[in-house]
């Protein structure tokens, strides 16, 4: 008797016929998404910006990128877990369940979830949630070598209070520079096992000289009562 006579109308195909079942593929704290949201890429067309990169480290904990080209940050979450590199979307609305006790579980079918501590789905993204693409190496930018502590050089003041709003969730944030043009760097801490740094490109501005509008020094005579 061939398969197909075996098959009956209306009754369920067996366990072998059916698709596997989604798997989770990663899972993060959920705090992460708040802290990263705001150096996501909105709408760019390099497509793999718009989304946030969850990457498994050598010690078993995973780390989470995201930037837009001119700021990146970055998340070490100790107890993170992901199957293989993915980038995955995050909508606005997801930040709403977002909180340190809950996690972000990413399924095998792109389906994105925020669940609470007790396992419990507190909000579902629509869609498939798994962008294709090369996330950007962010090694190849990021560096501590000759950087020493404070602020220098011009910087986009929307992107330093992006920087400053992270650190309202920490206990501390600090700053640290090498030059005009490097990146100036942050680094936040005191957030259980969540460790964060970024980066912020600086802008092409020097103030070497007086404004041409500024008045010329008169010479001290003329500046007698």
């Amino acid at each position: 008797m061939s398969d197909e006579q075996l098959l009956i109308d209306g009754v369920p195909e067996t366990s072998s016929r059916t698709k596997e079942a989604p798997r989770m593929i990663a899972r993060i704290n959920a705090m992460v998404l708040k802290i990263v949201f705001p150096f996501m890429a909105q709408e760019d067309i390099r497509y793999y910006l718009n989304g946030v990169n969850i990457r498994p480290l050598d010690d078993g904990a995973v780390m989470i990128v995201a930037t837009d080209g001119h700021r990146y940050v970055v998340v070490h979450d100790q107890h993170g877990y992901a199957e293989d590199e993915i980038i995955v979307s995050v909508k606005k609305d997801a930040l709403k369940s977002c909180n340190t006790k809950s996690t972000f579980d990413v399924m095998s079918n792109g389906s994105a979830l925020v669940n609470d501590e007790t396992g419990q789905e507190q909000f579902i993204q629509p869609g498939n949630s798994l962008i294709e693409g090369k996330f950007p190496r962010i090694e190849n930018i990021a560096s501590a070598i000759g950087y020493r502590e404070g602020i220098s050089g011009a910087i986009n003041p929307a992107y330093l209070a992006d920087a400053l709003k992270i650190g309202q969730h920490f206990s501390s944030i600090r700053f640290f520079t090498r030059d005009q043009d490097s990146p100036l760097t942050f680094v936040v801490g005191g957030l259980g096992d969540l460790e964060v740094f970024g980066g912020i490109m600086k802008m092409r501005e020097s103030f070497e000289q007086l404004p041409r509008w500024f008045p010329l020094p008169s010479p001290f005579e003329l500046t007698e009562a």
